[in-house]
């Protein structure tokens, strides 16, 4: 399994000056990775890997509803469950078709077709002023 880890150190600032814990706006910036995945994933053959991204969080997540989702567009999709956010991590988002991080990342056979690290990236650039944090914690 590929990670994908952030520095959160701007994001813990940014949650003390609005007053909020970075868990809160950091689940909120989760479910904002995961909708910025499915707009940017072209590499759609039966749906199944869209559909099957979501976020695990310490106390919720959407594992079973997605992993239906993607099972119901392509039977042979094996789904695998996120791991439980532990320490500093506060949210895991992904697909969950354990086939994902070919097609995220590419083999020696394929070309790879990203969108979970442009999707990450996109909203990085957005945030990384710090004026549009209001969007996120409204």
């Amino acid at each position: 399994m590929e990670t994908v880890r952030l520095d959160t150190r701007e994001l813990d600032r940014i949650a003390r000056e609005l007053g909020m814990k970075t868990e809160r706006v950091g689940m909120r910036f989760a479910y904002q990775v995961e909708g910025q995945y499915k707009v940017i994933n072209t590499a759609i053959d039966t749906g199944a890997m869209e559909n099957s991204c979501y976020v695990e969080g310490r106390s919720e997540n959407n594992f079973a509803e997605k992993a239906s989702a993607a099972q119901k567009l392509n039977q042979k999709a094996n789904v695998v469950q996120h791991p439980k956010p532990q320490g500093n991590v506060i949210a895991n988002v992904g697909p969950c078709v354990d086939y994902a991080m070919y097609v995220e990342f590419g083999t020696s056979r394929q070309a790879a077709q990203p969108a979970l690290g442009p999707a990450v990236q996109g909203l990085e650039k957005k945030y990384n002023s710090g004026k549009e944090w209001k969007e996120i914690v409204e």
